[in-house]
């Protein structure tokens, strides 16, 4: 896990919001031919490998992202206005990974449309659980500058709505105990408070459960499936103990 590192100033934080909020087509300017385009995906990957790292964007400089690359400044500044929005590009991409994820998920597994509903929880929950780990440095960066900021300038949560707008119609749709406006209302609020858990535990770690505990979705799914008044699962005692995985 990356080290903690020191307070980002209140200035860079406004500026990498402005940076994200702009989005993807303003902050990138579109490749000129394929030879280029690798470039800009290596420079990603590097970023995001770094991120990993360090934990810390501010940490990341351009000359170490480019070297590790294998390009060059002045590709980087064909392509960016800065490292803001860099930066923010970067997590664009992360964000819509995340989505392009849970979209194929839903066009591929019937369960997303026959239920039960404890299965359609798994999934979210199995993606979510997933996604988090995978990009643990890049959004424990942005978690930090954007939790003090307005909602408004959050590409994170604004990705974190769409992806509801996918998710909630199908499992509202197996609460057929309740009429639809409540399903969909208290399925938005499991899944606000299991996204609150995961970044906390991404912020803050304060455990018992970490991020990379075996057990971490399964209590995810119980936070859930309690919640929603499902049925749940007996599980083995053992499976319930928080253990590490290995990374």
């Amino acid at each position: 896990m990356p080290t903690p590192t020191k307070p980002t100033t209140r200035s860079a934080t406004a500026s990498r919001a402005r940076s994200a909020k702009r989005g993807a087509d303003e902050v990138v300017r579109p490749p000129l031919q394929s030879r280029s385009e690798k470039s800009l995906e290596k420079m990603v990957a590097a970023c995001r490998a770094l991120a990993e790292e360090r934990g810390n964007l501010d940490d990341i400089s351009l000359n170490e992202t480019v070297a590790r690359a294998g390009t060059s400044i002045g590709a980087f500044y064909g392509r960016f206005k800065d490292k803001e929005a860099f930066l923010g590009y970067v997590l664009e991409v992360a964000l819509r990974e995340a989505e392009d994820v849970m979209q194929r998920s839903i066009d591929e597994e019937p369960v997303w449309q026959t239920g039960p509903a404890q299965a359609i929880v798994e999934r979210i929950i199995g993606s979510y659980v997933s996604q988090f780990r995978l990009n643990r440095g890049l959004f424990r960066g942005f978690l930090r500058h954007y939790s003090a900021r307005d909602a408004r300038d959050n590409p994170m949560r604004d990705a974190n709505r769409r992806i509801y707008g996918l998710v909630v119609p199908s499992l509202a749709a197996q609460l057929g105990d309740r009429p639809k406006d409540t399903a969909e209302f208290e399925v938005r609020a499991a899944l606000q408070f299991m996204v609150g858990t995961l970044a906390n535990i991404l912020l803050n770690d304060p455990g018992p459960l970490h991020l990379d505990d075996d057990a971490l979705a399964l209590h995810l799914d119980r936070m859930m499936v309690r919640y929603l008044g499902l049925p749940e699962a007996v599980a083995p005692v053992a499976s319930a103990t928080p253990r590490r995985s290995k990374r």
